[in-house]
């Protein structure tokens, strides 16, 4: 794929944006128009290709107290300096970055350096955000970045979440050691599965300054000062974030420079962002997608092969939790496992049956799976970031009352539990499956929980998901299905035992005893069945 930005997007961004010009290796900036007080955020799109460019700032107005210099490129990370000599404390290195100059020249100078070029030209946005002198300075507290002001933020990622670190502002009269400035942070999402350039660009457009901060950013619930400058992200891998922050002290406000994030290599979409890419993969999905529809709307009527398909569920979730902890495995050797000794979870459930023949035992797996699928859904649609849920008891123990009801409730109702254990959980794996092939996000909510119980810290993770058309379109049918399953299966079940009848039951039921006639009367009635 291309990383140009097209050449009518240029055009416009120069003349809507300002006025610039690249001469030979340099790049000119003219401020000139740009003030505190009303325009005060300049943004230029230009192709970058040698290895090193000056950027001249020039006729800054008497009235700025400070200017940011951003630099945003698509996927190459580019280096910022004060100087050409990339002193000590006089650079940043990275695809958001940006440095802060507060002197009261007219002019300035940056230079731009390129570290590993991917491509002949590399697209950047260059933005400078304007500031009076009484602002709030973005990173002006600064603790450990190498900068001794860092208005930028520090973007990293595992395949669990996106960690985001940032450093406290400063303002005129405030000490850093005691510090009221009061710090928003936002969030938004780009399309999901979308690497497109434009996308990109148009996202951290949206973030630059404070007011387009709060009109199209999602705001982070807030959190203790502990973890405030080191924020955790659920990682909804292939979605694009960008990431802002918003310093506000008397009623002045200013904006960090925002951070991108797909929570994957963008250099290695196919294979890093984007999946099922195995053949593993791809077969685990076509099975949950065949016996997930199959177990929406005839669960109940295979009921054998419910019991197996549950225990063999129960048997994955339950292992792949448990060899989680020990971190020494792939996630294929964890799920190959997890498939080995699910196997044999699936045939002991089905040996219970057989043995016993009582139905509110065998279908209790069912209650449980339905109970922990719902208080996932609850969890993921929200609750999660509510700021008393950051603390694992609770967490923990809200989520088991959440089960244990629906284990109540489903257990007073057994065949209309079982049913719709049936038709919500085969219509989730449907989806889930459906998910991998067509984009969405419906499988995070079994992920989050499985990242709360598993992932060190993540109970001070964001959750706050996606929740776009394609999320929204697959939510609805899932409804649908789910509720046209539960009706199929009780049509079918009209005039019919609540429960098949067990093998070993009827066997029992049929066996003479010293009490059986010896001589079978006429017209005798059929054998009772055990249910």
């Amino acid at each position: 794929m291309s990383i140009r930005v097209n050449f009518q997007l240029v055009i416009v961004s120069v003349v809507c944006f300002g006025v610039c010009s690249v001469c030979g290796d340099d790049i000119e900036v003219d401020l000139a128009n740009y003030h505190p007080a009303n325009k005060n955020t300049y943004r230029m799109y230009t192709n970058v290709s040698e290895d090193l460019m000056k950027i001249k700032i020039k006729n800054i107005n008497d009235d700025v107290g400070f200017f940011i210099l951003q630099i945003h490129s698509y996927i190459e990370n580019l280096t910022l300096s004060y100087n050409s000599t990339f002193g000590p404390s006089s650079f940043v290195t990275g695809t958001n970055i940006g440095l802060i100059y507060g002197d009261s020249k007219s002019s300035a100078k940056f230079y731009l350096f390129r570290n590993i070029k991917y491509y002949s030209n590399a697209s950047v946005l260059i933005v400078v955000s304007i500031y009076d002198a009484l602002d709030p300075v973005p990173g002006g507290c600064n603790l450990s970045f190498a900068n001794m002001v860092a208005p930028y933020q520090i973007v990293s990622y595992t395949d669990d979440y996106i960690a985001i670190d940032s450093q406290p502002p400063s303002a005129y009269g405030i000490s850093c050691d005691n510090n009221t400035i009061q710090v928003e942070m936002y969030h938004l999402f780009l399309n999901e599965n979308d690497n497109n350039i434009n996308t990109y660009f148009e996202g951290i457009d949206k973030m630059l300054t404070v007011d387009n901060i709060r009109s199209y950013g999602r705001k982070v619930p807030s959190n203790s000062e502990n973890f405030f400058y080191h924020r955790l992200f659920s990682s909804y891998r292939g979605t694009g974030e960008v990431f802002a922050i918003v310093s506000t002290y008397n009623n002045r406000s200013s904006a960090y420079v925002p951070a991108v994030s797909y929570g994957c290599d963008l250099v290695n979409w196919d294979i890093s962002c984007i999946g099922p890419v195995t053949g593993f993969w791809k077969f685990v999905c076509a099975l949950l997608l065949i016996f997930g529809l199959i177990t929406c709307f005839y669960g109940h009527v295979f009921f054998k092969v419910t019991l197996f398909t549950m225990g063999l569920s129960f048997g994955v979730l339950i292992t792949y939790f448990a060899i989680t902890m020990d971190g020494h495995f792939a996630v294929e050797e964890k799920m190959v496992t997890s498939l080995i000794i699910g196997f044999f979870y699936g045939i002991i459930w089905i040996f219970i049956w057989w043995k016993f023949g009582v139905p509110v035992l065998s279908v209790h797996l069912n209650f449980i799976l339905t109970g922990f699928l719902l208080a996932s859904v609850i969890f993921y649609a929200g609750l999660a970031d509510v700021y008393i849920y950051h603390s694992n008891l609770n967490f923990w123990v809200t989520f088991l009352c959440i089960m244990l009801a629906c284990i109540i409730i489903s257990a007073a109702v057994t065949m209309y539990g079982h049913i719709f254990g049936c038709s919500l959980l085969g219509s989730y794996a449907f989806f889930t499956a459906l998910n991998y092939y067509l984009g969405g996000n419906l499988q995070y909510i079994i992920i989050n929980t499985y990242r709360r119980a598993t992932v060190k810290y993540f109970n001070n993770a964001v959750i706050s998901p996606p929740f776009q058309v394609t999320d929204i379109v697959h939510s609805i049918a899932w409804i649908v299905i789910v509720v046209l399953g539960f009706y199929v299966q009780v049509r079918d079940q009209r005039g019919k035992p609540p429960f098949p009848p067990n093998r070993n039951g009827i066997i029992l039921a049929n066996t003479e005893s010293e009490r059986t006639p010896l001589i079978q009367p006429e017209g005798a009635a059929a054998p009772n069945y055990v249910y």
